[in-house]
């Protein structure tokens, strides 16, 4: 993965078909995560989308039944995404499907828990990581809610205890964890493709997000 700000930071996306996709794709330089359980498009117009030059495929419980998502994550896997995500607290039992095809594949799994009421103590955050890792995760991706400006502060020492590790708070006490975890180590965080394609809470567009970065940056030099 490049090391550039602005090639760290994975655009989540949903699209209201695959032309949409297509032609958001065909930039150069997209890192970008596919949400398709927000997405209109077909499940059988998935294998023709041109995929950009890092993709995070994600489906989400809720606006499709098991067996379909199943079946867009395995097709997921043999469009050699390089990410795919899927919340291991929710959908083990999806996890379990799966084993085998992500086994034989190159794709890296990103298992990842989301709090939208709080962001929990730092034990309790710690424990969730190490399930994440237990489970076989490449990457864990631990969101919380910051109902305060020191909520983020819990999260931050899970960086001295874990790798390959992403973790932030939604909401706008939290929107400068999404970039704080750049120079913690996180490989990369998130923001909306666009500033109307918000997908949670506090989430900023990638110029809002470089922006925010730099004049952190430039406060502690």
């Amino acid at each position: 993965m490049e090391t550039g700000i602005n090639k760290r930071v994975c655009r989540s996306a949903f699209f209201s078909s695959l032309d949409a996709a297509n032609k958001a794709y065909s930039q150069n330089a997209i890192f970008s995560e596919l949400r398709f359980d927000l997405s209109a498009i077909p499940i059988e117009d998935l294998p023709k989308l041109k995929l950009p030059d890092h993709l995070v495929f994600t489906c989400r419980k809720g606006n499709h039944p098991f067996e379909d998502r199943l079946l867009v994550y395995r097709t997921a896997l043999q469009m050699k995404v390089d990410f795919i995500d899927i919340d291991f607290e929710s959908d083990a039992d999806l996890l379990s499907h799966i084993k085998q095809e992500l086994a034989q594949s190159n794709t890296k799994l990103i298992l990842s828990s989301h709090n939208f009421t709080e962001t929990p103590t730092v034990i309790q955050l710690n424990q969730t990581c190490q399930k994440a890792f237990d489970l076989g995760a490449d990457i864990a991706k631990i969101i919380t809610t910051a109902n305060h400006a020191s909520d983020a502060d819990r999260i931050y020492p899970l960086y001295k205890q874990f790798n390959n590790l992403i973790a932030f708070a939604m909401g706008e006490f939290g929107a400068e964890s999404r970039v704080q975890i750049i120079d913690l180590g996180a490989p990369f965080t998130y923001a909306s493709f666009s500033t109307d394609q918000i997908t949670a809470p506090g989430q900023m567009d990638l110029e809002a997000t470089i922006l925010l970065y730099n004049q952190i940056n430039n406060r502690k030099s």
